[in-house]
């Protein structure tokens, strides 16, 4: 049985086949198919190809869709070209990069010597032109092309002469016009081909005109050995030249030369191309076209040497003999940098008959001698860059006009350096002058910089950059760095800050200007007899203003002055211009430069003193950096409340696991409360703790004043405000012996509100809260205080809502369960017994 089946699977298999010729018989019956002959497929270009219909059409479509390869209509090929069987597995081949050349032994050792992989010069040039398909037809054709056999040539002539034809050179160079006859036109070049055709047609006819071209050119098949990148056999257009060729087996490979591309044609060289010669000069007199049956031969690379360092193009350069100048070196990569150090190049040699240490180092100049120095075969030469280092520079940094390098004088002094005030004022004070009477567009819409928030950024900048600065830093050499590496960020941040001392300025005077500490400036000097920095300080305003030879220092090529603000570095506070705000009912508001040591009473009554509308228990004091303190307190809350929020939402979920949807209504109002805590902005007051009765100077207490102070007194209002969680969030008229309690019956409460957790703001800034007076019975308590002009209650909702009846339910009916299973467990274990 088995034998049989051998038989009938034979016997199936030779019928599948002569099925699958006759298919192929029937489908290409210009072809013959002999026995054991399997027919070549034609190129694409050379079959003829059919527009499909509008089924193939969207049959093809839709295996595109599916992710299959449209099949032909023939069955026994795609659409590609390809066998059917072949479409069971994808042609990745195509979209996957040929992998990168495995390196020399030569560049492993370059690698090891100088840390990089070097690639040979000309690699790119190769590496990017190789993904570059060369058509084979449609291309312009040179003036120097050769018409050989296989050439289409396009005629058309007119006059006595009616041709219009197109015909192909045959192979023995004849191009055959009917009715007209044959003409020879082999070996001639294309830039003759009309005059040599006029020619012979003029023989024949008279008074005629002519226009020649050439269409469809020949494709030659060519030969690529040697270490090439992807040597084998090439179909490449008729006008291919030798340089072509190299580009289409991708160059030479790692150990292939550059220098020595042959030609060979009929067994022998007709041409050698070095390749250098085209990348360098773009010389091409050797690249000669191509003829079918050509061989391009890479030959194995020559003498080779690394060029690292200062130059743009580090690259592993292949020697036209034995050795070779560096001149000729540093002229295939382009010649020395400026930015080179001519003075020293290092120089790392093998010599192998010098024993065990076959490596060595030389150090040479590149002046005349230098660049005749003879290159081998192994060389790493390594090209040192200069100095960053100015050899009769003076920096001047900080608070300045012009922070720069200067050169330096001998004799030159501090005087010299900066020789007056204006050398000392910066742009940025002219700038945000001119801006006091620009109207520019905010480009941050959502800054708002007229609030109580944007009085103190500048000086948050401002604390910083002196907690973050030592002594000598280089603040401009820092900006410059940021600004490099976030240009339009830093524009973006300098323009905001520009925008806030703007409106500053506009509201107080002398907020353009940081001014100058006179007292200390620095002078930083390399010492090169043992290589340590040395600090020199002087005073500034006895060099510049007074010209005092102690502090007017003698500067040196190299040192680096550096000027301070008073931002920069604190002094002391009689130095200071500090200013105060006064607004309100006072005798003559405004901004008031500080006296040393002054204090709240002294400056009210410099400004005028109190008028009889105002409202002293009411004062507004307000300090800056109060309010950066309170702001970072309110961050901190919010971040305790978040943690204390978190964890009662765990203990919730543990307590209540038969219910745990309980919770959510109190972690909601948690949530509402932390977004609205997110949006209160510190405002700095400072709470006076006065009486309501107060209503003289020297009731308040002898408070130190300090720069950016702000002090407004206010009129005596005549309401008192309920706000939270009340009907009626409103202001009322305030009447004597009223209590809180009376106005909170007076707005009234909300079904969610908490008046447990009422609290007072009083209009001196104070609070007073439910839990720090409670009465005996819930008497005498908050409810009782009387309340005062300016004041304020509010009465905040409830975070539980959970009743004590139904805790005492929940409770009641945990603790039940548990008595219930005690019960069971005690009968249970009775049972047993």
């Amino acid at each position: 049985m088995s034998a049989v089946r051998r038989v009938l699977a034979c016997l199936l298999l030779l019928g599948s086949a002569a099925m699958h010729g006759g298919v192929s018989a029937q489908t290409n019956p210009g072809f013959f198919n002999a026995p054991g002959y399997v027919p070549s497929q034609p190129s694409r270009a050379q079959t003829p190809r059919t527009a499909p219909n509008a089924e193939q059409s969207r049959e093809r479509a839709g295996d595109a869709e599916r992710g299959r390869r449209p099949v032909d209509e023939r069955g026994a090929r795609d659409a590609d070209g390809r066998p059917f069987d072949d479409r069971l597995e994808p042609d990745r081949s195509r979209a996957l990069p040929p992998p990168p050349p495995r390196p020399s032994e030569f560049q492993k050792f370059v690698e090891l010597a100088t840390g990089r992989l070097l690639q040979p010069f000309g690699h790119r040039f190769f590496a990017d032109s190789a993904e570059a398909e060369i058509p084979a037809d449609n291309v312009p054709v040179s003036a120097d092309y050769i018409v050989s056999p296989g050439d289409e040539i396009v005629l058309r002539a007119w006059g006595s002469l009616d041709v219009d034809y197109r015909s192909k050179v045959d192979r023995n160079g004849q191009l055959n016009l009917p009715r007209v006859g044959s003409f020879n036109v082999a070996g001639v070049k294309a830039s003759d081909l009309e005059a040599h055709l006029r020619a012979q047609l003029s023989r024949l006819y008279t008074n005629f005109s002519l226009s020649v071209s050439l269409g469809q050119l020949r494709a030659v098949k060519v030969f690529v050995v040697g270490p090439a990148t992807r040597p084998g056999v090439y179909t490449l257009p008729s006008q291919a030249t030798l340089l072509s060729a190299a580009v289409a087996a991708g160059g030479p490979a790692p150990n292939g030369s550059m220098r020595r591309l042959s030609l060979r044609r009929d067994g022998k060289i007709v041409s050698e191309l070095d390749i250098y010669d085209f990348l360098v000069t773009g010389n091409k007199t050797r690249d000669l076209q191509l003829a079918a049956g050509d061989v391009i031969v890479f030959h194995n690379a020559g003498p080779q040497v690394a060029l690292a360092g200062a130059t743009d193009s580090p690259a592993i350069y292949e020697l036209r003999d034995q050795t070779e100048p560096v001149a000729n070196v540093l002229r295939y990569a382009g010649g020395a940098s400026v930015l080179a150090n001519p003075n020293r190049a290092q120089l790392e040699r093998i010599d192998p008959s010098s024993g065990k240490a076959a490596r060595f180092v030389e150090a040479f100049q590149l002046d005349v001698a230098g660049m005749r120095k003879q290159l081998r075969d192994g060389d790493i030469l390594t090209l040192l860059a200069i100095s960053p280092q100015f050899a009769n520079a003076v920096t001047l940094q900080g608070h300045v006009a012009q922070p720069l390098r200067y050169p330096h004088t001998p004799g030159m002094r501090i005087r010299d350096l900066i020789p007056d005030r204006d050398a000392l004022i910066t742009p940025d004070f002219y700038r945000r002058k001119n801006m006091l009477v620009q109207v520019l567009e905010d480009p941050y819409p959502e800054a708002d910089f007229r609030d109580e928030r944007g009085r103190g950024r500048d000086r948050e900048r401002s604390n910083e950059r002196r907690g973050d600065r030592a002594v000598g830093a280089d603040r401009n050499r820092s900006d410059t760095s940021a600004g490099g590496r976030d240009l339009p960020r830093a524009r973006n941040t300098e323009r905001e800050t520009d925008l806030e001392i703007t409106e500053r300025a506009r509201k107080s005077p002398a907020a353009l200007f940081e001014e100058l500490n006179w007292d200390y400036a620095v002078v930083e000097r390399l010492d090169k007899s043992d290589l340590t920095t040395k600090v020199i300080s002087f005073n500034l305003g006895k060099a510049v203003l007074q010209g005092d030879p102690e502090n007017n220092i003698e500067l040196l090529p190299g040192d680096v002055v550096t000027i301070y603000s008073q931002k920069d570095i604190r002094v002391p506070v009689g130095r200071q211009t500090r200013l105060v705000s006064v607004e309100g009912e006072v005798g003559a508001p405004g901004v008031y430069q500080l006296n040393p040591g002054e204090t709240l009473k002294q400056l009210l009554r410099r400004a005028g003193g109190l008028t009889p509308q105002s409202y002293l228990y009411g004062l507004e004091f307000s300090r800056e950096e109060t309010r950066l303190r309170q702001n970072e307190n309110l961050k901190q809350a919010m971040a305790r409340l978040q943690a204390l929020t978190a964890t009662q939402a765990a203990r919730d979920t543990a307590n209540r696991r038969d219910d745990p949807t309980i919770g959510n209504v109190s972690a909601a109002a948690t949530q509402a409360q932390l977004a609205r805590l997110a949006q209160v902005q510190p405002n700095g007051r400072i709470a006076l703790e006065l009486t309501a009765e107060a209503k003289t100077i020297d009731a308040l207490p002898d408070l130190p004043l300090e720069h950016a102070d702000r002090i407004v007194v206010p009129a005596r209002p005549g309401f008192v405000t309920v706000a939270g969680a009340v009907v009626n969030n409103n202001a009322f008229l305030w009447k004597p012996g009223r209590t809180a309690g009376d106005y909170v019956k007076l707005a009234g409460l909300d079904e969610a509100a908490e008046p447990s957790a009422m609290f007072i703001l009083r209009a001196d800034g104070t609070v007073s809260h439910a839990n720090d007076s409670r009465g005996l019975f819930g008497y005498g308590g908050l409810k009782t205080q009387p309340l005062y002009p300016g004041d304020a209650v509010f009465v905040p909702n409830q975070l539980d809502f959970e009743t004590w009846g139904r805790a005492f339910v929940r409770n009641l009916k945990d603790f039940s369960q548990i008595f219930a299973q005690f019960g069971l467990g005690a009968a249970a274990i009775q049972t047993l017994k």
